[in-house]
């Protein structure tokens, strides 16, 4: 992922330049695109980079949070068990 703005923007270069030069335009106009391309690909894919970073820490939040309740149910069933053990054991 530390790369990724730069691969974004290197892609963008190359497929704008490509697209350019396949359309016959003069090579000085296709650098320019070129680089048009390479900057507004490279921000879109740090946006993308962005998004895709706090999805991860919803879904990592999210699972800590299930693992957090289902510790805690244990606990409590546990407690509850030894609980009644206990009643079941001390005389009346």
């Amino acid at each position: 992922m530390q790369y990724f703005t730069l691969i974004g923007g290197f892609l963008g270069f190359i497929l704008t330049l490509g697209v350019s030069i396949l359309t016959e335009k003069d090579l000085v106009t296709s650098v320019f695109n070129a680089t048009v391309g390479c900057v507004i690909t490279g921000l879109l894919f740090c946006g993308f980079r962005f998004i895709a970073e706090r999805c991860a820490k919803q879904v990592v939040a999210e699972r800590t949070r299930i693992r957090d309740e289902e510790i805690g149910a244990e606990q409590a069933a546990q407690a509850s068990q030894d609980n009644s053990d206990h009643e079941k054991s001390a005389p009346v």
